[in-house]
């Protein structure tokens, strides 16, 4: 048995066999280049700053003692239920088709178009009218 591991090891590294624990090198894996992302086109910058506006009023909305509390809740809601890019296309579109009554740059338009988007019926800011007065 001694004799034919020399043998076998002569033969091995003759016919280019490396040993068992030698370390082989190794192929870095060519690693996929990454690209980097396009410039967004015109309409998606647009459709990105309407977002972020329509955001800036949901939040200041929110936070604002002058807003129904039930408006509150549907704007909630409406976030909780949708995507804010849903919720963007809703409201570009409202504003699209009715560009001579409301405008992007006044903000209590812009909360009436998304509190009517979100479902919430009636002016946010105006207290529900008072029942009349039970008399006798």
């Amino acid at each position: 048995m001694r004799a034919i591991l020399p043998i076998l090891a002569v033969a091995g590294l003759a016919l280019g066999a490396v040993p068992a624990n030698a370390a082989t090198p190794k192929k870095a894996a060519a690693a996929p280049k990454a690209t980097a992302p396009a410039a967004p086109t015109a309409a998606q910058a647009a459709q990105s700053e309407h977002a972020v506006l329509y955001l800036k009023v949901l939040i200041s909305a929110l936070q604002s003692d002058q807003i129904k509390q039930e408006a509150k809740s549907a704007l909630v809601g409406c976030l909780y239920e949708n995507p804010l890019g849903k919720i963007s296309e809703s409201m570009d579109k409202v504003f699209a088709e009715n560009a001579d009554k409301v405008h992007r740059d006044k903000p209590a338009e812009v909360l009436a178009v998304l509190t009517a988007v979100c479902g919430f019926q009636g002016d946010p800011t105006q207290p529900a009218p008072a029942p009349a007065p039970s008399g006798r």
